[in-house]
């Protein structure tokens, strides 16, 4: 399992022979990774120093780079299409995709990911009659999911999650804004692997902003939300109450995670 690097601290990131060179601005130390043993780079902090060399070897190297904002929220990923000898035929294929065939995609979709959330429900040992509800939600769901059985079940879901008092939204509570912060981080990684593969991400399925490059992104993600819920509730909230920068720190592990 590859590394994910996690910069926080003021530094210059430079090349060597077989890897990188971290070098902390502030205390002078230095510390070197293989670039077979990195899988990511996350930065976190606005004063790190990285040349073109860098980003040129991350990029065919397969290495991911990550930065985020003042508030440490995950901002941007370089993409690449480096190496992609069939991307015009992949394009080609996604975007001869009919309205009927996405419609049908997007009803697999969205059951797979009610499925996952009772799944997350039963890992956490909620009653079986909130899971039935849940699940049971499932059976009405259409082509296209035309009748927004994805929001009913997630209104049930959420409740008997992380209680009858919790709304989806309010960003400065802890469960909140550590869902938002480990749905960002999944979906960055979604973008860049589906550029990597060749597809255009703009062109989603069932999401169809004129304004949002990652349709494609925000489409892909649904299924795994749940599988990010797990891991707060199993890794955050037992041991936090506050979101600060431990809490994100550990929000980044969720990519080593295995998700089966």
């Amino acid at each position: 399992m590859k590394n994910i690097v996690y910069v926080e601290s003021e530094c210059f990131i430079g090349v060597t022979k077989e890897g990188l060179k971290f070098s902390n601005i502030k205390t002078k130390e230095k510390k070197y990774l293989t670039f077979d043993d990195i899988g990511m780079l996350v930065f976190d902090n606005r004063k790190c120093f990285l040349s073109e060399r860098v980003i040129e070897y991350c990029v065919t190297n397969h290495i991911g780079i990550l930065f985020c904002d003042r508030s440490h929220s995950p901002l941007e990923m370089i993409e690449t299409v480096y190496n992609q000898d069939r991307r015009y035929m992949r394009l080609r294929k996604q975007l001869s995709l009919t309205s009927k065939v996405k419609k049908r995609i997007w009803r697999k979709i969205v059951i797979e990911k009610i499925e996952n959330q009772a799944r997350c429900l039963e890992l956490n040992n909620v009653d079986e009659e909130a899971v039935s509800l849940v699940r049971s939600v499932t059976n009405t769901i259409v082509d296209g999911d035309e009748h927004n059985g994805e929001a009913v079940a997630a209104k049930n879901y959420f409740k008997a999650l992380f209680g009858k008092t919790f709304k989806r939204g309010r960003t400065k509570d802890i469960q909140n804004a550590s869902l938002n912060y480990g749905y960002a981080i999944i979906r960055s990684e979604i973008r860049r692997l589906l550029v990597m593969k060749g597809f255009e991400p703009s062109f989603g399925i069932h999401h169809k902003s004129t304004v949002n490059p990652y349709n494609l992104a925000d489409d892909v993600i649904e299924p795994y939300r749940p599988f990010v819920d797990n891991y707060i509730v199993k890794n955050v909230l037992l041991n936090d109450s506050e979101f600060d920068g431990q809490v994100r720190k550990s929000l980044i592990k969720i990519l080593l995670e295995k998700c089966v």
